[in-house]
């Protein structure tokens, strides 16, 4: 190779390796809500008594295995138009339950059921923030 083509050659390399800013689904979703989603997804492939009593104990519904409950974080209510989005992919809203953001938290969030195959789909939409489960143990502190 050319030695003056060299340093061009580990720009291009570098630019396209290089991580964007762009949050990916996964990234988007809490860890806790990534696991639930596996729980149930394992249940439903493989059900054993084990793992409900698991899914149970972590405070998950399990009448309805396919749906997750969760929280969406948003920087600003949702629009219409955005919950018809969502609504028209199986997703529903509380929209009820809005939080707004407040002084040194900058989201606001929602409450809503997520069938369990839409969390790429919803997590894609820019206006979601980050999206956690819903689905916990309260403990006090």
């Amino acid at each position: 190779m050319n030695k003056r083509l060299w340093p061009l050659f580990i720009c291009l390399a570098l630019l396209t390796t290089s991580c964007t800013t762009m949050a990916t689904p996964n990234q988007k979703a809490s860890s806790l809500l990534l696991l639930q989603i596996e729980l149930r997804q394992q249940q439903i492939a493989n059900p054993t008594p084990e793992r409900l009593q698991q899914m149970k104990n972590m405070g998950m519904n399990v009448d309805n295995l396919d749906i997750q409950r969760i929280f969406i974080y948003l920087a600003q209510p949702i629009t219409p138009v955005q919950a018809q989005e969502l609504h028209a992919t199986g997703i529903t809203l509380y929209l009820d339950s809005w939080i707004p953001p407040a002084d040194e938290h900058l989201e606001g969030f929602l409450i809503a059921d997520m069938p369990i195959d839409k969390l790429d789909e919803l997590a894609a939409r820019d206006y979601v923030l980050r999206l956690d489960s819903a689905e916990k143990v309260a403990k006090p502190l």
